[in-house]
């Protein structure tokens, strides 16, 4: 197990809530900076987080996370 940020990053285990927000935010169309501001977060903690979620996700963009995501019923 490694972490980014104070997040656990394990490939294979379930999103957080806060990551399954962001993803989503991702999935509706939203930027770093939308997402930023509709979560009253700065953008380097929005980055820090697609960051987490992709590598819990085992993907590489968040295009991929976005689908996996959904494939694995968390959005």
């Amino acid at each position: 197990m490694t972490t980014l940020a104070g997040y656990r990053i394990e490939a294979g285990r379930a999103l957080s809530p806060r990551m399954r927000e962001v993803v989503g935010a991702a999935a509706r169309g939203r930027s770093i900076g939308q997402t930023a501001a509709e979560l009253g977060v700065a953008e380097g903690t929005v980055r820090t987080i697609r960051a987490a979620a992709l590598a819990r996700l085992g993907v590489h963009s968040i295009a991929a996370a976005v689908g996996e995501a959904y494939r694995r019923g968390e959005l």
